[in-house]
This record gives structure tokens, sequence and C-alpha cells, in this order.
């Protein structure tokens, strides 16, 4: 056999030795990795989790490592629930972020610790976490719970006065009654209100009085968009002028209409049966509201509509960056301004989209009014609350409109008062006398008066300012 055939033979025998080596080796790493994954499998059958995330570390990294990893976790997040230790288990169930079962997972953990925190007499605690629960199960009405807790608590170590202002709030009549008897011998809110806020007749009287003018003033029959003005007449058409590039000035066949709002460049329009319609821009969906039914509010934002329902639930369309509205239960009211919504719960607690227009004087509210970036709050005694602007020498104040370019507040007699936030920019400002109504943009603002004409100031580059001739009444 010539030394060739050898060398041939040689180098063939060793590279089916390696071809059969490689092949057992593979084969046998194969059945590791498939013994390895029954282990696991088994592990996390019998809740052995610890066990489990000792072999899931050997796998190689890959999109079955990670699928094991957040069973795993899931796992353990159950089993700390199941053993009452809510909080670890809401944080692990919030580190799984989309995994199936993870969202509701967190929401019963938080319930349950809310529940704990309540029975523990950390009534302020419960009541935040079930607040941001939202429509969780029952969370909204274990929310209130929490309050009426907190005022038994009270009455208990003697704090009278701050328990009936609690229930009094909170429209508790008749443990506010039995309250206001123990502090003024009858049973009579207004005059134990007084003596719990250490107020005079002379102060009472002048609250109500603020309050009579507040509800007497007409909601939603004028607003201003970017470059775009509209206005409800009392015969329930829409009147609109200024850009109408996108069609949001075409409302002329509008009928039975109760309210109206504009956001940049779209206008909507809330019916008396509830329903809501728009026109305008809707490249964001703003204009998608031929679905809404049981609406009894509308406000906007720039690229964005949001209703309220009767029930104190709020939808939205357009652009999508609320996804906290279903947690906000029993609203009152809504404000839309630029990226921004805030509304007002029924006990004079605002809420708001925008992290940084949040503040905690943004309570005990009657009105609210938002932009990016701040709230203004209107309070029962007519004063103002905003953490952008000083607004304290602001007196009697029943309405208050906010933009990126001002506040506007409406007094009791009807006067205008406004703060600018770019020096100089309200130099030529001028609003009319007795006004009822007023909206206030970035570029202009509108006012109505109690007579029903029109008045209107700043930029008028698209007619937004042409509302000389209108009467809404």
């Amino acid at each position: 056999m010539s030394e060739k055939r050898k060398l041939r033979r040689v180098i063939l025998a060793a590279t089916l030795v390696f071809a059969l080596t490689l092949a057992l080796i593979l084969g046998l790493a194969a059945a590791a990795e498939k013994g390895r994954g029954a282990r696991i499998e088994a592990a996390l059958e019998k809740g052995d989790t610890q066990r489990a995330e000792k072999l899931i570390a050997r796998l190689d990294e890959g999109e079955e490592k990670t699928a094991y990893e957040n069973r795993c976790r899931f796992l353990e997040a159950e089993s700390l629930l199941e053993s009452g230790e809510y909080r670890r288990a809401a944080s692990l169930f919030a580190a799984l972020g989309g995994y199936e079962g993870a969202e509701e997972g967190g929401r019963e953990a938080l319930y349950r610790l809310a529940a704990q925190e309540l029975a523990a007499g950390e009534f302020d605690t419960a009541q935040r976490r079930f607040e941001a629960l939202g429509l969780y199960r029952d969370a909204a009405a274990m929310a209130r719970r929490a309050q009426l807790e907190k005022a038994k608590a009270l009455v208990a170590e003697g704090q009278i006065y701050d328990a009936f202002l609690l229930l009094y709030r909170l429209g508790e009549a008749d443990g506010a009654l039995a309250l206001a008897e123990q502090i003024c011998g009858r049973r009579d809110l207004d005059a134990a209100f007084a003596v719990a806020q250490n107020l005079s007749s002379e102060e009472l009287a002048r609250r109500a009085e603020l309050k009579e003018r507040r509800e007497a003033l007409p909601r939603g029959i004028v607003d201003v968009g970017f470059f775009h003005t509209v206005a409800l007449k009392s015969d329930g058409t829409v009147l609109a002028c200024g850009d109408d590039s996108y069609g949001q000035c075409r409302v002329e066949k509008w009928r039975g209409v109760k309210a109206v709002c504009a956001g940049a460049y779209h206008t909507v329009a809330l019916f008396a049966d509830g329903t809501v319609a728009a026109v305008g821009r809707s490249d964001e969906g703003q204009c998608d509201t031929q679905e809404w039914r049981d609406v009894v509010a509308i406000t906007a934002a720039d690229y964005a509509t949001f209703g309220l329902r009767s029930d104190g639930s709020i939808v939205c369309c357009g652009y999508n960056d609320y996804y906290m509205l279903e947690d906000w239960p029993k609203v009152t009211m809504i404000s839309g301004g630029s990226y921004a919504l805030a509304a007002l719960r029924t006990d004079g607690e605002a809420l708001i989209t925008h992290e940084s227009a949040r503040s905690d004087e943004l309570s005990g509210l009657v009105a609210v009014a938002v932009n990016t970036g701040y709230a203004v709050g209107l309070r029962e005694d007519g004063s103002v609350v905003c953490a952008a602007a000083e607004l304290s020498a602001w007196r009697d104040i029943v309405a208050v409109s906010a933009s990126s370019n001002l506040i506007l507040g409406l007094d009791a007699r009807g006067s205008v008062h406004a703060h600018f936030f770019r020096a100089g920019a309200g130099a030529d400002f001028t609003a009319p006398d007795d006004v009822a109504a007023m909206a206030a943009g970035g570029t202009h603002c509108v006012f109505v008066r109690s007579d029903g004409t029109l008045a209107a100031w700043g930029e008028n580059s698209r007619g937004e300012c042409g509302v000389a001739g209108w009467d809404l009444f």
C-alpha cells in the first residue's frame, strides 16, 4: 500500500473519530439541556423557585432562559402574595412588566396592602393607595371607607372639628349633622362649619354669595384653539372663526349643542343627549368621539379630547399619553390645556396628568384649570393657588382659565384679572367689564359679556378675534 493511501486512511479515520466524538458531545449536551429543562419544569411545578433559579442560571442566554426567569419571578410574586408580603409581591409583579397576569397580580397585591394599612389605622396612606387603583374591584368605595374610618378615629381622639370638616366635605350629612350638634348645640351644618373653620357670619355670607355667583356662570360656551375661536349660542347652535385649514370651524350644521371646547386645531361639541362630535385635525384620533355616550362635560388638550361621564369616569381620544385616566374615579369636573388634563374629585382634590403641574396646594378646590407645567386652583373663599405664579392678591375669584401665555381670573363683579408669564406680554391687554365667561389662549383671549356679546384680545392673523358681531344670548 502506498504511503499516500495510508495517509488518506489515517486522515479519514481521524475525521470519523472526531465526528463521532463531536456528535456524542453534542448529544450529551442536548440531553443534559433537555434534562435540565425537565428538572426546571419539575421544580416550578412543585413551587421550588430556589432550585429552579439555580438550574435556570446554568442555561445559555436566550429566549428560553428569559421565559423561565419570568415564570420563576411570577411564581415567587404569587407566593409572596399568598403569604401576606404584599409590598414585596407588588414590587416583583411590577418588575415583570407586561408578563401575562403580572398587572392583575400587582393590583391585587396593592389592594391587599391598602386593606392592611387601613386595618392598621394608616388611613391617609390607605386612601391614596386605593385611589391609585382606580376602578379595580371596589377600590373607590374602600378609599371612601378609609376617610370615614379616619373620621371615626378623629372623634375618638376628641378632634371633633377635624372630624366634622372631613364628613362635611365627603357629603356625609348624617354624621356631619350629629357632630354639628356637638359643635354648636344644633343640627346646623353652616353654623358648625363656621365654628370649625373659625369663620364669622359675614365670611359665611360672602362665601355663599361667591358660590351662588360661580354656579350662575355659563359653562362651556366659549373656547379658543391655536388660531380659532368657538362659541355656543343659547339656541344650541355654534359659531366659529379663525383658521379653518383643518375644518375646525365647520360647525354650522350642529344643533342641540350643550357645550363646546377647542383643541389646537379641532373643535368639539357635547349634545344634550350625551353624545359628542368633533371636527378638524384628527391625525392623533382626537376627533374619534362617535361612540361616546352618557357624557356630561367635555374639554380638550392640544391634540386630545376628554369627556366626563355621569358616573364620574373619563373617556379620552387623541394623543394617547393619558393612560392613568381609567384610575381616576368619582371625578366632578375636568379641564384640559396644552398636553395636560386636570380633574377634581368629589372631595375637592385635584388630579393632574402632567407631573410638573402637581402641587400639594391643589386641594379643597371648587374649580381647576391646567396647562403643561402648571395648574391653577380656585378655592371656596375666592382665593387662587398656583405654584407657577403669585396670585395671592386676587380676591373673590369665581372662575379661572389657563394658557401657555397667561392666567385669567374672573371675580364676582365680572372684572378680569390677568397674570402674564413673560414680562411686557400684557402691556396692551384689555378686557371688557361685566364678563360672564372667558377663555385664555396662547396668543389670544375671548370674553363673553353678561349680555351675550363678545370681545377678544391678542393676535388676529387668522381672524380668530373676529367675534365683535356675535351675540350668544
